[in-house]
């Protein structure tokens, strides 16, 4: 009994300090360690990755593969070694294929209380680059709509192109690359994080006259409240009412004039109360006779496949089809100790798909069944489809499906998924064992629509609005304002 005790006693010492060591971010892995894990990541691509080979060839990837693996000679940290990889799994072109830090990096950047910003937010098409929100907002130079030519020594499309290179896309899709630069922090961080971040950096900019400028721009710093104890962000979101967090995803506004409504669609994820929410929105539309109906999808980056289809059997006029064919590569895999629910989805795949003479593993089901449209609440008004680089998976599948019913317009740019197929559906992450660095692994390979081209562009828009300096510097929804232009010239006729 006493050996017991203190075998026990023992264990939960090492636990407890095991428990409070802090993370050290600076920590080096063996080339070794490395390696291993690289050579994982790859087997496990090539073994289950279903679509590996859609936009790139064997050859060239394999190309990829071995330069990254010679760039592991010395030993790295973990972000060092997530940047190699990120550019590697961006050559793949596909945008359901990412690198993510491992947990306990990411908790670690969550609690970090004060971390030097890039101040900038931008907006970014072609090798153009537009200043959309300054945080240092007493900075009279660098305000919005001023034109960035080079920051540091380099050329603004020299940085793009270098920046595009770590970001995955369908098929490389340009305008989903310039759309994720242009969100929020995500120039600046992935900047920072690719070139790193000097005490000063110089910006070459062009003002509204055309004149050309120069001005120091420093990291910002976000002031510390030394009376709070640090918790991580992802906590203190969890604190915001579930009603004002919803609204923030789904949220429907009816016109004062009567004319039209807005529904701002951010994403298909469930526990937002889709169905509920489809089924109040479309009720109210219908019994206020609304004929115009504004869905504003830019930001939706998808989500479940069933709220995609509910969403478009309120709309759809005929029944339809999730995708021409979907298949997976394998069922079983060497590895599944380092992917997640491994076990569960080879049975889920056991019982759903079966092996075709391709050699293939289909999800007959669903290349097969056609959904119905909806009978109640059925909307017959007018459809505007506002669509950019961030409507994405679900969100493209629902744009393609709907874009050629004569009542409904899509409207903006080209959507960020594939129109002719993505790798949607079933996407668990794996975990490699040394550096425990993650990333999403695509099991299912999906054709939406086998009639178009595989050249990896995203479902296009009937009404063209792409962005313009102009709009940018008046702060102007120019889709939002195209459509409700259309709208109000109908009633002016």
């Amino acid at each position: 009994m006493k050996w017991w005790c203190i075998l026990l006693f023992g264990s939960m010492l090492v636990s407890c300090s095991t428990g409070r060591r802090a993370f050290d971010p600076g920590r080096k892995f063996s080339p070794q360690q490395l390696a291993a894990d690289y050579r994982l990541f790859r087997n496990i691509l090539e073994e289950r990755h279903p679509s590996l080979y859609w936009y790139t060839a064997r050859s060239s990837l394999d190309s990829v593969f071995e330069a990254g693996l010679r760039q592991l000679g010395d030993s790295m940290t973990e972000q060092e070694f997530r940047k190699i990889l990120t550019r590697v799994a961006a050559q793949i072109q596909c945008g359901h294929t990412s690198v993510r830090a491992s947990k306990k990096y990411t908790k670690y950047i969550d609690t970090l209380r004060s971390k030097p910003v890039f101040p900038l937010y931008i907006k970014t098409w072609n090798d153009t680059v537009a200043v959309a929100y300054n945080v240092f907002k007493n900075d009279s130079n660098l305000i919005r709509g001023v034109l960035i030519e080079a920051i540091g020594d380099r050329p603004v499309a020299r940085v793009l192109d270098s920046l595009r290179q770590y970001l995955s896309a369908d098929g490389g899709n340009r305008i989903a690359r310039d759309q994720r630069l242009s969100t929020g922090t995500y120039f600046g961080t992935l900047y920072s994080w690719v070139y790193g971040w000097p005490k000063d950096l110089r910006i070459r900019f062009r003002d509204s006259t055309g004149t050309v400028h120069e001005d120091t721009l420093k990291p910002y710093r976000q002031p510390v409240d030394t009376t709070r104890k640090p918790v991580a962000q992802s906590k203190r979101k969890q604190k915001q009412p579930r009603r004002d967090r919803l609204n923030e995803q789904r949220s429907l506004q009816i016109d004062s004039s009567g004319r039209f409504a807005v529904m701002e669609l951010n994403s298909f994820s469930e526990h937002l109360g889709l169905r509920s929410f489809f089924r109040r929105s479309f009720r109210r539309l219908n019994r206020k006779k609304i004929e115009h109906l504004i869905v504003d999808l830019r930001s939706n980056g998808g989500g479940r496949v069933n709220n995609s289809n509910l969403f478009i059997k309120y709309l759809s006029s005929k029944r339809f089809k999730l995708a021409d064919s979907l298949y997976a590569a394998t069922r079983h895999s060497a590895y599944s100790s380092f992917i997640s629910n491994d076990r569960a989805l080879k049975w889920f795949m056991r019982f759903v798909t079966h092996k075709k003479a391709d050699g293939f593993y289909h999800f007959s089901w669903y290349e097969k069944h056609y959904f119905r449209p909806r009978k109640t609440n059925h909307y017959k008004g007018t459809v505007y489809l506002l669509s950019g680089g961030n409507s994405f998976s679900a969100t493209s599948l629902a744009i393609g499906a709907l874009r050629k019913q004569e009542n409904i317009i899509v409207l903006g740019e080209s959507t960020g998924g594939g129109a002719y197929g993505n790798t949607a559906l079933l996407i668990p992450d794996v975990t490699l064992p040394h550096t425990k660095v993650r990333f999403r692994l695509p099991l299912f390979h999906m054709v939406v629509d086998k009639t178009l081209p595989k050249d990896g562009q995203g479902v296009q828009p009937e009404i063209w609005v792409g962005p313009t300096v102009e709009a940018i510097r008046k702060g102007i929804d120019y889709k939002m304002e195209k459509a409700k232009e259309r709208i109000n010239s109908r009633y002016k006729e």
